[in-house]
């Protein structure tokens, strides 16, 4: 009997850890992270870029924020090219990081992406930074 029940439980304790694990498409998390650094770092498109930001991402940042944020990135120059390097999946969250590489004549850029998992399963960035952990 009491092997039974320890076999139960570690069952229940196996399936519980499954549970919280989400499933990533991380070719179109990274081509909406390119579809989105192409837009404001390369075009400085910041009003249509803002757009593609997730819910949480508008709600923590306001349209004129946004712009200075990503103008104070870049205080010399943007980009002319990024590419995605890798990706790295946000345990039991419904998100995932996309690095981006930019490069321009002169310098040469580092992003990291958080990207959201939508509802309808495509996926709008939250969050953006350099990628350095300071």
């Amino acid at each position: 009997m009491i092997r039974n029940l320890l076999i139960i439980s570690l069952l229940n304790l196996v399936l519980a850890s499954c549970a919280g694990s989400v499933k990533h498409d991380e070719k179109l998390a990274g081509r909406r992270a390119i579809e989105f650094a192409q837009l404001v770092f390369i075009n400085k498109n910041f009003s249509t870029g803002y757009e593609l930001l997730s819910a949480g991402g508008r709600r923590h940042l306001s349209p004129e924020k946004f712009k200075e944020t990503l103008t104070r990135m870049h205080p010399r120059s943007f980009p002319t090219k990024v590419m995605a390097t890798e990706f790295q999946p946000m345990p039991g969250e419904n998100a995932i990081w996309i690095y981006l590489a930019g490069q321009n004549a002169e310098e040469q850029f580092q992003y990291r992406l958080t990207m959201e998992a939508t509802d309808n399963g495509d996926y709008k960035v939250l969050a953006f930074d350099t990628g350095v952990v300071a």
